[in-house]
């Protein structure tokens, strides 16, 4: 019989979420939770460097860590240095969100006793078996049912300030004409698989231009010669801000638009955080996998074939070597759909 955890009143927490950012955004309802759940605990997180950010103002984390696994090398020497920093602070609880071994060895090697995960996780002494079915955040939720049977909140969100939506300001006041209504293009992803054509994003940025709209480009800077490219095919004028903007700058950025049009990426998440419409175009993926956009106004846009999903994170190249879950999602009907929404 598993012992209760009812009563469990942990005095230092450490969460774990080292997955890409849109995985950490969605993660952001189920921090809250535990801050909420254990209000005088102290609560540290350790994520990716990329995803820091997102926390470097929560008013309930002591502390941010971060844990760099960008290859195998730098994960293990990076795990030895955590551990030697993080053993110190004798957590009595810890959260895995994302199921790793390398999370499972740093609570081990840690001394933490209470390790709570989900169910195919190795090494947990709480494990946690979702219903099938769920959105990510609220698959995230449930790490905290062995613990209280309150309902919280499951809508994903992030700090803000007035200084990140400064560049956006900037931005958004740098685009000349009065335009109908202002719209984010993010045409990048990790994966190639994932990103809807760029000859398809030139030619909806030029059918929404001819509507008068203003279209704002956003991304990392790996992908702003590919907004750039474009630009510059549709020759039309539009703001390439990728590479220019933090995360949380961008988020400001999306917040401030009307209509946020991008792959199933981590920009997708950002506008959910901030509410921004969000329209997204899906490939190998689908929403079965819990990573869509959630919100009533939002819009996914898919194609049903038989060779689809090919894998949950995309490919470099489609394997069936059609790309048909993409190219047969033509620009005159998303441009369409945009016009008349406004």
């Amino acid at each position: 019989m598993k012992q209760s955890l009812n009563n469990f009143n942990p005095s230092h927490i450490l969460i774990i979420q080292t997955a890409f950012i849109g995985d950490v955004v969605m993660s952001t309802p189920t921090i809250q939770a535990i801050c909420d759940q254990w209000p005088d605990a102290d609560i540290d997180l350790l994520t990716r460097p990329e995803s820091a950010i997102l926390f470097s103002r929560h008013p309930r984390i002591r502390r941010v860590y971060t844990l760099d696994k960008s290859n195998n090398r730098k994960k293990y020497t990076s795990l030895k240095e955590k551990v030697r920093e993080l053993r110190p602070n004798s957590y009595d609880l810890a959260f895995s969100i994302q199921g790793s071994l390398t999370s499972s060895l740093l609570m081990i090697l840690c001394g933490i006793k209470r390790r709570v995960g989900f169910y195919d996780q190795k090494f947990l002494t709480r494990k946690v078996k979702p219903p099938k079915g769920l959105h990510v955040r609220k698959r995230y939720l449930t790490l905290l049912e062995p613990f209280t049977d309150r309902k919280f909140s499951d809508e994903t969100f992030l700090y803000l300030r007035q200084e990140d939506f400064e560049k956006a300001e900037k931005i958004i006041q740098s685009l000349h004409a009065p335009a109908k209504k202002i719209l984010s293009f993010a045409p990048g992803s990790i994966r190639e698989t994932k990103k809807w054509p760029a000859s398809y994003w030139t030619e909806l940025l030029l059918l929404v231009k001819d509507k008068n709209f203003d279209v704002v480009f956003i991304g990392s800077a790996a992908e702003r010669d590919l907004c750039s490219s474009i630009i510059q095919h549709a020759n039309v004028e539009a703001y390439n801000a990728a590479g220019e903007l933090n995360v949380l700058e961008s988020a400001a950025l999306i917040q401030k638009v009307a209509l946020l049009v991008c792959n199933d990426s981590a920009p997708l998440h950002l506008g959910n955080a901030v509410n921004t419409p969000v329209y997204a175009f899906f490939g190998p993926t689908v929403k079965a996998f819990g990573c869509y956009p959630y919100r009533d106004h939002d819009k996914v846009f898919e194609i049903n074939l038989d060779c689809r999903p090919c894998g949950k994170h995309g490919h470099n190249r489609c394997p069936k070597k059609h790309f048909k879950c993409m190219i047969e999602q033509y620009p005159e009907t998303i441009a369409k759909d945009i016009i008349e929404r406004f």
